[in-house]
């Protein structure tokens, strides 16, 4: 059987690097730990797109092992409206812990992002009463979810 050892990283395909490096850096206080353009044929097949070029950026968070990748490909495909709705099959967004919910929320409103709601405190069920979650999306429309976990639970 398989035995997975450790998650890597999310990918994001991005119309725009440049803006998504300033939102994830300076809004969501990421580090960019590299930055570089690939077009080899290497890459080429391992994508399985014969003419693939893009700009690539790898983010962290300090002090953990958190990354996300960043592409912008050289030929872009829009995306269906629909693909940004919560509730559409696939990989819907991604989700990062902090320390007060209430506080994060405040501070990336007064940057001007709009959130799906204000923080909601889940009640039922007991086995996840007291986390707290708000929904937002980052300028190209990728839904990004901040958690409060109940006091003791991570």
């Amino acid at each position: 059987m398989l035995k997975i050892k450790k998650f890597r990283h999310a990918a994001i395909v991005v119309n725009d690097l440049e803006t998504m490096l300033e939102f994830y850096v300076e809004t969501l206080g990421f580090v960019l730990k590299r930055k570089f353009e690939i077009e080899s044929d290497d890459f080429r097949k391992g994508v399985g797109m014969p003419d693939a070029k893009a700009k690539v950026a790898h983010l962290s968070l300090p002090d953990s092992d958190i990354e996300i990748e960043i592409f912008e490909y050289k030929d872009k495909l829009q995306a269906s409206e629909k693909i940004n709705r919560p509730n559409y099959p696939g990989y819907r967004h991604i989700a990062f812990i902090v320390k007060d919910l209430d506080e994060s929320y405040r501070e990336l409103k007064e940057k001007g992002l709009r959130f799906y709601s204000e923080p909601i405190t889940i009640k039922e069920p007991e086995m996840i009463a007291g986390f707290r979650f708000v929904y937002f999306n980052d300028p190209e429309g990728n839904i990004i979810e901040l958690n409060q976990l109940p006091d003791g639970k991570g």
